[in-house]
This record gives C-alpha cells, structure tokens and sequence, in this order.
C-alpha cells in the first residue's frame, strides 16, 4: 500500500477499543506486551524516579487513550494534563476516569506497575484511583492550529509526556518541525521533554486500518531536537520485539531531552 494512503489519525473516528485490545490487553502476545507496556513503563519511571526528571506539573501528548506511562510516573508530579488529537481518544480516557463499567481494562497494567516498584499486586486498584486523583483535564488539540497554548489555554509544565505522537500528525520534516516547537513552547525554561517512538515506522494497524506515521531515524530526531532548543540527556534504543504484523518499525526508542533555550 502507498504510504501517502494510509489515514491520518486526527481526522477519523478510530476503534480505540481495538486499538487498546490489539496492543494493550492483557491477552495480546508477550512480544507485544513488552513494548507496549513492559519497557514503555520501565523507562519512564526510571527516568523519574532516578531523579533525572523532576517537576510539579505534567501535560501528557499522545497517540490513544494510553495510560501506560502516566502510571509510571504520576506519584512524582502534582497536576496531569492531558491533550488529544480526537474525540474517540476523548471519550475512553473519560470512560476510563469515571470508572464506567464500558472503560478498558487497564488491570494487566496496573499490577505489572506494581511488580516494578516490588509490591504486591493486590494494591492495582489503587494505583489507578490516585492517577484520577493526579488529573485535572483532558483538552483536544487541533493539530491544524499554529499556536497549540493558545488553543488549549495551559500554562507551560515542567515535563512534556509523549507516545508517537509527533510522527502520528507530521506529514513531512518540516511539520514534524513545527510541532516540535508547538510542543517545547508547552515546556517550562529548563523542564524535559520525554519521547517513547519508533525508528523508521510509516504505519500502525488498528484492525485492517493503516494509520499514517511519519519514519524518522536517530539523526533526525538528535539534530531536530538540538535545532529546537532541546538537549538530549538520554537516547535509549530498545530494539524491536514484536513483529511486523500491527507496526513496521526498525525499533522502539527512549528519549529524555532537557529545554535548554527558546527555539
């Protein structure tokens, strides 16, 4: 299939229950469940934990109704906000926050979170419930827009949160550029930006829809990042562990970058 075919993320009605079954759920293969989860949620929490991120306030950008990650690191911050690209992705994270008995199971996560810190998983409910605590919006981006403070009206964060989410809405260099600065723009003089993404990926698959991504390799993102004003503290190749069928990456990468200037 062309790749100019595939669908843009932001402009369709996505099945975010598919999406979250085929790479989330606890009955997907442990190949998938290793880089949707495992390694997503031990590098940010390491990240975090270790100290080399710290902060008050969080604004998480990212691609689905994905909670992985903010799991990992929520005790560490104040105040979550989170930003979407579409209704769907909307209104399961709000079925998910207002514990409708319709809202994804997330348990399978929640106790492999709890196995990381070397508790008892027992305590998954918990977890969950001081997330929601932690929460205090969930605002839609219209990536169409210039200036991405404006349109969702949030004051710059200590830390930027995002999953495939800049290669998901750049369609070529320059777009991914100008995202990058919309994102930093949201980043407080010295706070960090953290990126879980693919190397050379052109497409995802929710069921037998492509959606649109944009491939990019580690010199891309090193020398985007340094052009807008971001210095890498951590660059953390974790290598492919599933396969070809649902994403067509090279690798899945960790990237912990530092605002150093104003792009």
């Amino acid at each position: 299939m062309d790749p100019s075919r595939n669908m843009f993320y932001p402009n369709h009605k996505v099945d975010t229950k598919r999406f979250l079954q085929d790479y989330f759920s606890q009955h997907v293969p442990y190949s998938v469940f290793k880089e949707s989860t495992i390694n997503m949620m031990r590098c940010f929490y390491n990240a975090v934990k270790s100290g080399l991120v710290s902060g008050k306030t969080l604004i998480d950008i990212g691609l689905g109704p994905i909670i992985v990650h903010l799991l990992s690191i929520y005790e560490f911050f104040e105040q979550i906000s989170i930003v979407k690209f579409n209704d769907s992705d909307i209104r399961e994270l709000e079925l998910w926050r207002n514990n409708d008995p319709d809202a994804f199971n997330w348990s399978a996560t929640s106790k492999h979170f709890r196995e990381i810190k070397g508790m008892n998983s027992d305590g998954w409910e918990a977890e969950e419930e001081k997330l929601r605590g932690k929460i205090k919006e969930i605002k839609k981006w219209e990536v169409t827009e210039d200036n991405l403070t404006d349109s969702i009206q949030l004051p710059k964060a200590d830390c930027v949160t995002s999953l495939w989410a800049l290669e998901l809405i750049s369609k070529n260099d320059e777009d991914y550029r100008r995202n990058l600065r919309k994102y930093s723009n949201l980043i407080k003089l010295g706070g960090h930006l953290l990126l879980y993404t693919n190397i050379s990926s052109t497409h995802f698959k929710i069921g037998a829809n492509k959606f649109h991504l944009l491939p990019c390799d580690e010199s891309f993102f090193r020398k985007v990042l340094s052009e807008g004003g971001l210095e890498i503290e951590q660059f953390e190749n974790l290598g492919r562990v599933m396969g070809p069928d649902l994403v067509d990456h090279e690798a899945i990468v960790f990237i912990v970058a530092r605002k150093v200037k104003e792009a």
